[in-house]
């Protein structure tokens, strides 16, 4: 074999190394992607479920507050009432 060969057959061996491992970085990168997305899509599920929840906690909070100024405003009502009843 001439040295003439054997170069070619060491370049096409090393051509052929590099494209596999060309070949294997690139599939690492669309498995990372794929996996990028799924984390995205995850992490959005998320977002959405806490956002309904803080609707619902800010709901159930103006309610509160709403039962809660009336009852204070009841017993306002009730201890200004108290001094006139005993008067009478």
């Amino acid at each position: 074999m001439s040295r003439l060969q054997q170069a070619s057959d060491r370049l096409k061996t090393a051509l052929d190394r590099l494209d596999t491992a060309v070949e294997s970085v690139l599939d690492q990168d669309a498995q990372d992607q794929s996996s990028d997305v799924q984390e995205v899509e995850a992490l959005r599920s998320q977002l959405s479920a806490l956002r309904a929840d803080y609707d619902k906690l800010t709901h159930t909070t103006e309610t509160v507050s709403a039962r809660l100024d009336g009852a204070v405003d009841q017993l306002k009502l009730v201890l200004s009432e108290e001094p006139v009843k005993e008067q009478a």
